[in-house]
């Protein structure tokens, strides 16, 4: 697998979202920042030292993030699954599915679980319906079980019909139905806080394998994540090709110099250089401004 710092899409990209999977795959990274950004927001303002402020607002943002990031991109559909809240993106046949898998940078992400709990209906049917098959699964799962929010952020699968569902406690309703059967699930997992913000980003194919939410990957690799200064997420890329996009990408300003005679190195005096010198700029540390 590639690493953080991979500059270009993989066969694996390239064949899922055909020559834009590299700016699907900035806009992604933009999005889940923009939505990271706004869910650290929410959290300062709301001056608590529980993070369920962070967790609902990441929980919303995640999702309408993605839809903004990605409208107007080819091949771009908005569902809403049945019993969710939410709406997911479809993208030239693929099913985008974010979900958190840590929250910090040092969990492998050969150990992320779609859930905190136990898996929704909701979960378990959009990798069996658009996943791969399944070549392994620990137990058969329980359609009626709910996940458990959690504390700091909630899944999609929270909003499916469980045990309390408006169609009563047994009843399961199909999610998705109006979606092709040839649409592909691609789980976008990613970890981070609400201190650190977006620490690690991945996406690829995998499958379900338990009822808690572990799943196998047949494929992953990391979306490269943009050094941003808080509040400047969705501006990260250079619109024109060949544009700056690093800080030291930009032109290096020329020093006009001359020399002294001996008379005004020994008077002390400092004159002036040149009258085409460039007019300096100061730059502080506390400067958060790009």
């Amino acid at each position: 697998m590639s690493g953080q710092g991979a500059s270009r899409a993989s066969r694996w990209a390239s064949e899922r979202f055909g020559d834009r999977a590299d700016v699907v795959r900035r806009r992604l990274a933009a999005s889940l920042l923009e939505a990271m950004g706004n869910a650290q927001d929410a959290q300062t303002s709301g001056h608590s030292d529980k993070r369920y402020t962070y967790g609902f607002t990441m929980m919303a943002r995640r999702y309408e993030a993605i839809a903004e990031g990605l409208r107007d991109e080819p091949g771009f559909q908005l569902v809403r699954p049945h019993g969710s809240p939410h709406h997911l993106v479809v993208l030239g046949g693929n099913l985008l599915l974010p979900f958190r898998y840590a929250e910090d940078d040092r969990t492998p992400i050969s150990e992320a679980r779609v859930s905190d709990g136990r898996i929704s209906s909701l979960v378990r049917e959009l990798f069996d319906r658009f996943g791969p098959a399944a070549s392994y699964r620990q137990e058969e799962l329980d359609l009626a079980l709910a996940e458990e929010p959690a504390q700091e952020e909630l899944d999609l699968s929270a909003g499916a019909d469980g045990p309390e569902g408006p169609e009563g406690p047994t009843t399961v309703r199909p999610a998705l139905t109006g979606l092709p059967g040839d649409t592909r699930l691609v789980p976008v997992a990613y970890a981070g806080n609400a201190q650190a913000g977006l620490l690690r980003l991945y996406w690829g194919e995998a499958e379900l394998i338990d009822e808690f939410g572990r799943i196998r990957w047949l494929h992953h690799e990391p979306i490269p994540l943009p050094a941003a200064s808080p509040g400047a997420v969705l501006d990260l890329w250079p619109a024109e090709p060949g544009a700056a996009s690093r800080f030291d990408d930009g032109l290096v300003p020329t020093l006009a110099l001359s020399t002294r005679s001996p008379a005004e190195r020994k008077s002390g005096k400092i004159f002036p250089v040149s009258s085409e010198a460039p007019e300096e700029t100061v730059v502080t540390g506390d400067n958060e401004q790009p």
